[in-house]
């Protein structure tokens, strides 16, 4: 059941993530679905990242969203994107996030929140582009992998 169940969110998840660039080109919102997997836990998360484009191959930016783990987190976090290639129809992407996540359940308090991951950034239509990232996220003295998609625009 819990295969059939990260199949069938992992390929929702696929489907909704693209990116657009926005007309000024200064900034870029991104919007991300994902999972995080240790053992047999699957942790389903969103997040919303409002980047700053310093230049074609560097951006930074804050980062917020909802993971639901065994309790409820909202992050709080800063994020770095770096594509070392520029703006291409292909590009590799490396993002880097650090944080807070505060625990709304009420079960925990919140703890510290690293993650980095490698992805691809790719699109076929003008100012349309699709994202996928793959790796690790240091979560409640954890390290789990996450896999995410999105949509910037």
């Amino acid at each position: 059941m819990k295969t059939a169940t990260f199949t069938a969110f992992l390929a929702v998840f696929l489907t909704i993530n693209c990116v657009a660039q926005s007309d000024d080109g200064w900034f870029t919102s991104k919007i991300t679905a994902g999972t995080t997997y240790k053992s047999d836990n699957y942790n389903p998360l969103v997040r919303a990242t409002y980047y700053y484009n310093l230049e074609n191959h560097f951006s930074v930016g804050t980062q917020t969203g909802i993971i639901f783990a065994d309790n409820t987190f909202i992050p709080l976090e800063t994020s770095i994107r770096i594509r070392p290639l520029g703006k291409k129809k292909i590009m590799p992407a490396i993002f880097i996030n650090g944080g807070y996540n505060a625990d709304v359940s009420g079960n925990k308090n919140g703890n510290a929140l690293f993650s980095t991951s490698l992805g691809i950034e790719t699109g076929f239509l003008h100012r349309i582009n699709y994202v996928l990232d793959v790796g690790a996220e240091w979560f409640d003295k954890d390290c789990l992998l996450r896999v995410s998609a999105g949509i910037l625009f």
